[in-house]
């Protein structure tokens, strides 16, 4: 019997006695067999079982969890466990398609020849490679990004969200427990992109930065329970002398649509389970923002959720800013924007959902 079979398996037993000791009327428990302990089916059944108690699930997935981690295990549910964040495990293969996606943001540009931008952001495991176990799978999303950048027609202007990040990762442009780049990684990156899209940006010091919390715990704490690393700072960033939101306008795939007065942000959504929603507030297919600008400049964007935090400073230099969520619309972005109503197209997501959006992108032809 290997080492690590047996603490699976002392870690097996000790989670029966906790379902025994904690909850002793529950029926339907899986029984393990020499079969199911020695192929992983019995764990299986018993995560499936679980997640059907989800209150006495939470309780036995951190003991496992802490047992893991007790015998070494650092990855929890495609998650590594690091002393200062979690970062998600990244596929050991490239899963996007550099020539597919490069070919069809090329032909978006040949057809509408409207000035057009594109930033792609790497994942934080990406940036926090050193931080990662010496055995953790790895994924060259720096590779990947160039290869896409420099596969893209000339009239297509891109952003180095790579070099810009890495060279703050000692600062906090990466939240330790969720997937996505906080505000301050989205203002650095904003900085370089709103130069190469005719305007200069409003200085960091303009901003009155609040904390709406400090106990925000993101997607990946989700997928682990693992309380050990610091919980999140959510910040609200306002320009008091900058432009406003006049209107806001969400577009559901259903064909609904709901005015949201001036609401760029969801305050409701911070006593949620998803805080991260108070930047934009609940997702729909497409959100239309009309500003106090009145500099006839319209910006189309088409991009992941890691755009949201990053739309209140693009707000400050465009009279209109219409934001087609390519995750949300899938087979109806072709109905929801004409890309020639507007003088400047946005392309932004970020890698991890980039395999999944750049195909939607030509819908919008």
């Amino acid at each position: 019997m290997s080492k690590q079979f047996y603490y699976h398996t002392v870690l097996m037993v000790v989670i029966v006695y906790a379902a025994v000791l904690l909850n002793t009327g529950l029926r339907g428990f899986p029984k393990p067999t020499m079969q199911t302990l020695v192929n992983g089916a019995w764990s299986a059944q018993v995560e499936s079982f679980l997640e059907e108690k989800i209150g006495f699930h939470d309780s036995l997935f951190r003991l496992k969890s802490q047992i893991d981690l007790l015998i070494g295990e650092r990855l929890i549910q495609d998650v590594y466990i690091t002393d200062d964040m979690l970062l998600e495990k990244l596929g050991s293969e490239p899963t996007v398609s550099t020539a597919d996606s490069v070919n069809v943001l090329n032909q978006f540009y040949e057809k509408y020849r409207i000035p057009t931008y594109l930033i792609l952001v790497p994942s934080a495991s990406e940036i926090y490679e050193d931080l990662l176990p010496a055995n953790a799978v790895k994924e060259n999303q720096q590779k990947q990004i160039s290869e896409i950048y420099t596969g893209v027609m000339t009239g297509i202007r891109y952003v180095d969200a790579y070099n810009i990040l890495s060279s703050l990762k000692e600062e906090y442009v990466y939240y330790r427990t969720d997937t996505h780049w906080t505000s301050y990684g989205a203002y650095a990156v904003y900085q370089s992109a709103i130069r190469k899209m005719g305007f200069t940006a409003v200085p960091y010091n303009r901003y009155v930065v609040s904390h709406l919390s400090t106990d925000f715990r993101g997607d990946l704490y989700e997928r682990t329970l693992y309380d050990d690393v610091k919980a999140d700072v959510l910040d609200c960033y306002t320009y008091e002398n900058g432009g406003k939101a006049v209107s806001v306008t969400a577009y559901y795939a259903d064909g609904t649509e709901e005015d949201r007065g001036t609401q760029l942000y969801a305050h409701s959504r911070l006593e949620s389970g998803n805080m991260y929603e108070f930047y934009l507030g609940r997702p729909c297919a497409m959100l239309k923002i009309r500003t106090d600008l009145e500099n006839d400049k319209r910006l189309l964007i088409y991009k992941d959720d890691f755009a949201n935090c990053m739309i209140p400073f693009l707000l400050q230099h465009y009279s209109e800013i219409c934001i087609v969520d390519l995750e949300q619309s899938i087979g109806i972005s072709d109905r929801l924007a004409n890309p020639e109503e507007f003088t400047q197209v946005l392309f932004l997501s970020s890698m991890e959902s980039w395999e999944n959006v750049w195909m939607h992108i030509g819908q919008t032809e």
